[in-house]
């Protein structure tokens, strides 16, 4: 007794060959951007909010997380100059356009700055744009009125409309990038002071912050020297020359024969599916291998000029 197992009926015009055509292409592309001083004649500017929710610490990470920042860019009279304000309830203009024209020098003004934790003050962020314009956008203050970027650091809703503060920044010709710290930040408001969707920048935490500039800064291309960018890609493309009427290919058993299915998929292995009687795969196979190989060099000039 015992079962008798019944072979598939024998098919004829059986391939026992595939041929298999493999094509790769490589590309190579390789883009090296040399800037000279003096790169751009930028005015950029820092508004960072002090109110009593900041906090000394979560203070400290802005701060050297923005001179961190200025240690990436070319500075100097002729090239980018660097301003900073802070703001609660008051606003204290820290430095002008006009005071550092060193990288060094802005790093060591920005470091030395020191939180006021005497009192818990408000944050009025509208007063703080409005005084920034009247008092740093001036020519008085450095200001070139050329290309001017300004980031504004605050972490929480201000107390006052920032409508026409965010707007009178704006009408200079100011690009503004909002950088929001933290959940409390009050989007609707960061919506007006930034230029565009593209400049609202929110993080989680002030630790978030340094991250967050370097980013946004290298972003704007803001001639931090010598990139070099090198991309290769590789493509390989596989055909069979037994194809099945699907597009796909004819699958073989061990005995290197068509696999006979009948009209039911589920005699397939994997996702092949019957076709004309026979496991079809679907769809063709393609293999496309992308490979990119990013390499970016970053040196910082600094020209110091002593009279």
């Amino acid at each position: 007794g015992g079962m008798e197992t019944t072979a598939p009926p024998p098919t004829t015009n059986n391939p026992t060959t595939t041929t298999t055509t493999t094509t790769t292409t490589t590309t190579t592309t390789t883009t090296t951007t040399t800037t000279t001083e003096p790169c751009v004649y930028l005015d950029i500017a820092f508004i960072v909010d002090v109110s009593g929710s900041v906090g000394v610490n979560n203070f400290n990470l802005v701060r050297d997380a923005i001179a961190s920042a200025v240690s990436r860019l070319i500075v100097g009279k002729d090239s980018i100059r660097v301003a900073f304000m802070t703001y609660h309830t008051y606003q204290f203009f820290e430095f002008d356009f006009n005071d550092h024209f060193s990288s060094t020098e802005v790093m060591d003004a920005i470091l030395a700055l020191v939180y006021d934790d005497s009192v818990s003050y408000g944050t009025l962020t509208g007063a703080a744009l409005t005084s920034f314009v009247d008092t740093y956008l001036q020519q008085a203050s450095g200001w070139r009125a050329h290309d001017t970027l300004v980031y504004v650091l605050t972490d929480g809703k201000s107390q006052d409309s920032v409508t026409s503060g965010a707007q009178y920044l704006k009408d200079t010709g100011a690009h503004v990038v909002a950088l929001g710290i933290t959940a409390q930040v009050a989007m609707d408001e960061l919506v007006q002071i930034a230029s565009s969707p593209q400049d609202i920048v929110l993080v989680r935490t002030f630790a978030g912050v340094e991250l967050a500039i370097l980013q946004d800064i290298d972003a704007k291309n803001l001639c931090l020297v010598t990139t070099t960018t090198t991309t290769t890609s590789t493509t390989t493309t596989e055909t069979a020359s037994e194809l099945c009427t699907n597009g796909g290919y004819f699958l073989f058993d061990v005995y290197n024969e068509i696999i006979y299915c009948g009209t039911s998929d589920e005699l397939c292995p994997g996702s092949a599916v019957c076709v004309d009687t026979f496991c079809c795969t679907t769809p063709a196979p393609t293999t496309t291998t992308t490979t990119t190989k990013t390499t970016t060099t970053t040196t910082a000039t600094t020209t110091t000029t002593t009279t």
